[in-house]
């Protein structure tokens, strides 16, 4: 009798639990596999995970591993050591993991340590910023994936980039869509903006979590400077860690016009930001929901894993400077019906519905996962239209750019799926593929 498939799918934040959960609804009801669900205890309050459990009727983890809060280096070998000690005993198949959290890095290096292939969901994001730990996290985590599933095509540029072979990137888009749209029905029957006293389009939303803001004074004061300069009602849904830092820093209680709330819900949470004029975060999730939602978005950090939210022009960075927030806020509210337009024009940016099963299809087919794993085969870079990137009848690369004046050779790809160096007058191989930069912005050009 041959074994069914064993897949073991592994989180531990709320962010973590609500995009891998259609993912892990799906395989929690099939029966031709052996499914297992863990849960790290990364983010260990009822509040921030058993809440989104009951409210997306997902199956409870099969294991809690209790590794909650510490510094990075003893919470990562927390989750190494926990979740090694599961996987040694279960012996799945594959891990899949999401996003660029301490405890996706620790299952990856686990599963990888001990031969089991990684599945990596939220693929190839970069923000390029090295102070983060996130970005550290999800470099280190794309070096263990044995299938990587980007979310946007620049995303998977970003793998390309670095190495990462063709037959090991899959451009699904994200699985978020499919929870955020399946939700909208549950999160209009939210009575948040009466349990607020809040009305639509006349408030913002506030969500604040990240070390580099939260635990920096000067930061999180000239936020709340400008947030009183705003004026306007602002719904401020706070982290733990958040309302600690502000407490300890005596910012607590933040200005008049900001109205802080335990945290919220998923469906709350969703009823909030589509109600909203705009929001203001450092969250990487809310930027896509936002998105999603076809609300303008003004991001407190220098840079983003989203960066096709900015390029397309829904997303606003300005950091934690006073000018830089206010000099942004006035460009929405000047703005809004157009950003909104501009949104709707591409909110498909990150996938259309249907991207859970497009994962699954490739997340359950072992011999795929076996060829990929042992590098048996290789995908043609002629069937990489689904990364956006055309094959390209090469010239001279001097010929290349005399065509496209405004544009700069990237990277070049021979027909074969290798990296190829170019130099000066380098003479590119007929059916190579070439991703071109115009204007600072990605663009995918014959």
């Amino acid at each position: 009798m041959v074994s069914s498939m064993k897949v073991c799918v592994v989180t531990g934040t709320r962010p973590e639990i609500i995009k891998l959960s259609s993912i892990v609804s799906k395989l929690s009801k099939r029966n031709d596999i052996d499914f297992e669900f863990l849960h790290t205890g990364q983010h260990y309050d009822w509040e921030m995970w058993e809440v989104f459990i009951d409210e997306l009727k997902l199956p409870k983890p099969h294991q809690f591993l209790g590794v909650k809060s510490g510094t990075h280096g003893k919470q990562l070998a927390k989750v190494i050591q926990r979740v090694e000690s599961v996987l040694r005993a279960s012996k799945p198949d594959i891990v899949v993991v999401e996003g660029d959290t301490n405890s996706a890095l620790g299952a990856a290096l686990a599963a990888q340590k001990l031969g089991i292939s990684v599945a990596h969901v939220e693929a190839g994001c970069r923000s390029h910023d090295f102070s983060m730990p996130e970005e550290i996290n999800r470099r280190l985590i794309s070096q263990c994936a044995t299938l990587n599933f980007c979310p946007t095509k620049n995303t998977a540029v970003n793998l390309l980039a670095e190495g990462i072979l063709p037959d090991q990137i899959f451009l699904t888009g994200h699985p978020l869509v499919d929870v955020l749209y399946k939700s909208l029905d549950a999160a209009s029957k939210s009575d948040v903006l009466e349990r607020l006293s809040v009305s639509p389009r006349e408030y913002l939303c506030l969500t604040i979590h990240r070390a580099e803001n939260v635990e920096n004074f000067e930061k999180m004061l000239n936020i709340f400077k400008a947030l009183k300069e705003i004026g306007k009602e602002i719904v401020f849904p706070i982290h733990p860690r958040t309302r600690k830092s502000l407490k300890k820093f005596g910012l607590w209680p933040p200005p008049k016009n900001v109205k802080a709330t335990p945290p919220l819900s998923y469906f709350d949470m969703i009823k909030l930001v589509k109600n909203a004029e705009y929001v203001l975060t450092d969250s990487g999730g809310i930027q896509q929901e936002s998105f999603l939602l076809e609300v303008p978005c003004i991001t407190l950090r220098e840079n983003t894993e989203w960066v096709e939210t900015v390029i397309l022009g829904g997303n606003f960075l300005t950091g934690t400077s006073y000018d830089r927030i206010l000099l942004a806020v006035k460009k929405v509210e000047e703005n809004l019906r157009e950003i909104r337009a501009t949104i709707g024009k591409h909110k498909k940016v990150f996938g259309e519905k249907g991207v859970t099963d497009k994962i699954l299809q490739i997340l359950l087919d072992i011999d795929l996962i076996q060829k990929v794993k042992t590098k048996g085969f290789r995908r043609k870079l002629s069937k990489m239209s689904e990364f956006g990137l055309p094959e390209l009848v090469a010239k001279k690369a001097e010929d290349i750019t005399s065509e496209n004046k405004d544009a700069i050779i990237q990277l070049v790809f021979d027909p074969d799926g290798r990296p190829h160096l170019l130099k000066k007058r380098s003479t590119v191989k007929k059916g190579s593929t070439l991703i071109l930069y115009r204007f600072r912005q990605l663009s995918y050009n014959h």
